[in-house]
């Protein structure tokens, strides 16, 4: 099988390059990222030619395992730009790539490897059509024009070279249609277009650096703009800068896009930097973790750090250089390389470099005893030569892309200095150092830093017992030679000023060894898990502490069960759930209160954002997704855009469905017993979660009545009876109130609740429904009628009732449990037995029609009792 990928969301260059692979290489198929730029895809659904293309999600791909004979990737050369599509690499017997984005980075190994400076990647391919005389339909020649005329501006940008001309001009002699190309490849700016661009142009601050204008901009928008990239174009050109980047706040996340006119500003090399591409003279990035604050204090860093005279040969060659002349012998040579541990060296005449020896050649000559053989015979006459003045960039391509372990520097035929594979590692390591300071520090310009200490506000917020307590555990991991740390709600909260007391510890390596040290310290009891390596510690005075392994854990299939490994705090944190709850806090002595924040708990904390770690989390846990709106709901965050789309994703998976039952309900549970649940079943139901529990559930204003009724009688309830009701069930019971008996029974079946405890809670909720209806129907029913019907039933049914009737019947339930609930009799057996009764089963007969006869207030005093509980004795002798 052939296939063809290109980059993730490609646009018309992504698109038709990777047409013209498939033409040019007779491949089957083109497969493509689900998302596309909006003008490709209009394309896609306007002329579909029956471009042999497929959009494949990352599902797919994870289930695809075909061998591919031949994978061409285009206008790409990164993994991090193919996303989900690099599997397909993995596949691959062989690959061969296409692209004009001419930057360092390239981390796919192929065997065919096309980079060219040139304006767009369709012109490489469309020249090799040229050379090997494949015609193009007139449909298919301007689908590559599009290529062309997006990535050069129409021909006009300073990256458009010969190359695209020609191959411009070989698609209109095949009959490109124009008008179609201009209709999609549109360059008059819309209203808002117009708008933005005035904001830009306002809030633009210029940088001068080496006698280079680079342009700073930036601008905000609730909405989404298409083609921000071609106002950088517009503005360019306005202003005159020799370079651009712009940054515009598009809803939740930043658009950065770059221009350059000149090669002293390399815009790939400064949005790498926030996991952006393209090439030298135009790239994009979309930043997600950052304000639009903080990514312009990014990129000013950036500029000013990067940003510097291009390097040239000279700045790095090594000189003078040690060489052997044409004519010296093998032994001659290795004397060199022997004395000087060189690898490589030139081969000189007049001067001049005729060719490179290396080392393992001499060494292979001389175990085949060729000692006294000219170096000329086994030397490599096969490389490329250099000047003072070229490029560093043009530098790396030769030792990079042709694989020349050192490059003669020249002029005018006189060999002046060589660059070798050491020269560049070295440069490369120089650029490399700086990398970490923004690629990995993200929130090293936001509010909270990762090296944060938060020792002062342990000792604020915490009570002396807890902090002396952290204290001690963190002082007897030291003596173990472990590193502890309290993780999770308890950081959470700390943070955010809420009282949170349950303390967890994450230890690396063994976390039973510490829970053991610490509970013998205390005189404390312990239970220790050995399998899992976890432990609880129980203290004299009833705190409870939770010591855990730090682990890893892998989910083989959605939903299931995780399987853990022992591992480090950084994947532990990794394995929670929201970024919130990923952090810990050292409490080794000499770091104590050491904040850890690798995912950007801090920021979401301040943005008050609910984000998962990654894209797999939901498919991992779907039950994440009830806890997402669970701390929706308790903190007033929202759920992170990225975050709500990978949300439904799951949920149209219908991955709820696996969750296990006791899971599910334990979720919806603490739901239930929020303060603000009622927004927490909103937000289950809009998301369609609510359909994972019952297809007939709905939401409607009755409903909510009932829920109000609900919140105002649980007050006077416990007030009036001292009892403290279990509102969540209450609470449940009402969500599922319009459903049958044999529903409401499925669905305590798939929340797995034990047979003896559902067949209560079913017969409960029947016997409630029931109870509603007959005293709507007769509110004027004798109160031993009422009592038989509420007979028994727990709190929480009778709140049920009582909030399904609402304000016009309360007076009959809270009659029941202020009055008729309470009734006793006089007499109990012992006077049954003091007149002559012989103990049977007629006392609880007696008892009961006594009691209903109080309750209905035909009988009152003691006496009374005694003479009617006779008169019943005596029917029961004569079998009435």
């Amino acid at each position: 099988m052939k296939i063809v990928i290109t980059h993730h969301n490609p646009d018309f260059d992504a698109f038709s390059s990777a047409y013209a692979a498939f033409k040019l290489h007779n491949c089957d198929k083109i497969f493509i990222s689900h998302t596309v730029e909006a003008n490709v895809g209009k394309y896609i659904e306007d002329m579909d030619f029956g471009i042999p293309y497929a959009k494949v999600n990352e599902r797919f791909i994870e289930q695809f395992d075909s061998e591919i004979e031949l994978l061409v990737i285009t206008d790409c050369k990164l993994t991090t730009r193919l996303k989900y599509l690099n599997k397909l690499t993995t596949l691959a017997k062989k690959i061969i790539i296409y692209d004009h984005h001419h930057t360092d980075n390239i981390d796919i190994m192929a065997e065919e490897i096309y980079l060219e400076k040139i304006g767009a990647t369709v012109s490489i391919i469309t020249k090799k059509l040229k050379e090997n005389n494949i015609t193009l339909t007139k449909d298919e020649a301007t689908l590559l024009m599009m290529g062309i005329y997006e990535d050069t501006g129409f021909l006009t940008f300073n990256t458009t070279t010969v190359e695209d001309m020609e191959a411009a001009a070989f698609l209109l002699k095949n009959r490109a249609d124009l008008p179609i190309v201009s209709e999609y490849i549109k360059r008059e700016l819309s209203k808002e277009q117009i708008l933005l661009l005035n904001e830009l142009i306002v809030n633009t601050t210029i940088f001068m650096i080496d006698k280079v204008f680079i342009g700073v901009t930036h601008a905000n928008t609730d909405e989404y703009i298409g083609d921000i990239a071609f106002l950088a174009h517009k503005l360019i050109e306005m202003e005159n800068f020799d370079a651009l980047f712009l940054s515009v706040r598009v809803s939740d996340r930043v658009v950065v896009v770059g221009r350059s006119r000149t090669d002293k500003v390399d815009v790939s090399k400064i949005l790498y930097f926030f996991g952006g591409g393209g090439h030298p003279s135009a790239g994009s990035a979309i930043v997600k973790d950052l304000t639009l604050n903080e990514t312009l204090q990014k990129l000013k860093n950036l500029i000013n750090e990067h940003i510097s005279p291009i390097k040239f040969a000279k700045d790095l060659m090594t000189t003078p250089v040690k060489f052997v002349h044409t004519g010296q012998t093998i032994k001659d040579a290795i004397e060199l390389f022997m004395k000087y541990n060189l690898n490589v060296m030139p081969v000189v005449k007049n001067d001049k470099t005729l060719g490179l020896i290396f080392r393992r050649d001499i060494l292979h000559g001389v175990k085949h005893r060729l000692e006294n053989e000219p170096v000329d015979s086994i030397m490599q006459t096969e490389f490329e030569t250099i000047t003072p003045s070229t490029p560093i960039d043009e530098v790396k391509d030769i030792m990079l892309l042709k694989n020349q372990k050192m490059v003669p520097v020249e002029l005018d035929n006189k060999l002046l200095g060589v660059i070798t594979r050491t020269d560049l590692l070295r440069l490369m390591k120089e650029e490399m150092i700086k990398m970490p300071r923004f690629a990995n520090e993200k929130a090293e310009i936001a509010v909270f830093f990762k090296s944060r200490n938060v020792t002062e506000l342990l000792k604020d917020k915490l009570p002396e017992d807890y902090f002396d307590l952290l204290n001690l555990i963190g002082i007897t991991a030291d003596e173990l030679d472990l590193n502890a740390y309290v993780v999770g709600g308890f950081v959470r909260d700390l943070l955010m000023g809420n009282e949170n007391f349950d303390v967890d510890i994450v230890v690396e390596l063994d976390a039973t060894k510490l829970a053991k040290e610490v509970a013998k310290k205390f005189k404390a009891k312990v239970a220790v898990h050995e399998k899992f390596k976890t432990a609880v510690v129980i203290l004299n005075d009833g705190k409870r502490i939770d010591f855990a392994t730090a682990r890893t854990e892998y989910y083989n299939m959605p939903a299931s069960a995780p399987e853990v490994e022992i591992s480090s705090i950084k994947n532990d944190l990794f394995r929670r759930d929201f970024t919130i709850n990923a952090m810990a806090i050292r409490i080794n002595k000499k770091s104590f209160g050491t904040l850890l924040d690798f995912y950007g708990g801090q920021r979401d904390i301040i943005d008050k954002k609910i984000r998962v770690l990654h894209n797999l989390s939901f498919i991992d846990d779907p039950s994440r997704g009830l806890r997402a709106i669970r701390f929706l709901v308790r903190f007033g965050f929202e759920i992170g855009p990225h975050t709500h789309k990978l949300l439904k994703h799951a949920i149209q998976l219908k991955l709820f469905d696996r969750i296990l039952g006791n899971r599910l309900f334990l979720e919806l549970k603490y739901i239930l017993s929020e303060k603000n649940y009622y927004i927490a079943i909103q937000k289950l139901t809009e998301y369609g979660i609510m359909k994972f529990f019952s297809q007939k559930f709905k939401l409607d204003e009755h409903k909510k009545e009932i829920f109000e009724n609900f919140e105002r009688y649980s007050i006077w309830y416990e007030v009036q009876c001292g009892k403290d009701v279990k509102s969540y069930m209450v609470r449940f019971l009402i969500l599922f109130q319009d459903h049958k008996k044999s529903e409401f029974e499925s669905i305590c079946d798939r929340l797995e609740f034990a047979n003896d405890e559902k067949n209560i809670f079913v017969e409960s909720f029947a016997r409630s429904k029931y109870a509603t209806t007959k005293i709507r129907k007769n509110p004027n029913m004798k109160n031993s009628e009422l009592y038989l019907l509420l007979k028994n039933l727990a709190d929480e049914f009778i709140l049920f009732i009582l909030s399904m009737l609402g304000d016009d019947y309360e007076y009959i339930i809270k009659k029941y449990v202020t009055e008729l609930r309470n009734i006793k009799l006089h007499i109990n057996g012992n006077d049954l037995i003091a007149i002559g009764f012989k103990p049977s089963i007629a006392f609880n007969m007696i008892f009961n029609q006594l009691i209903m006869l109080k309750l209905d207030n035909m009988i009152k005093t003691k006496e009374d009792e005694i003479d009617m509980a006779k008169k019943l004795y005596e029917e029961f002798l004569n079998g009435k």
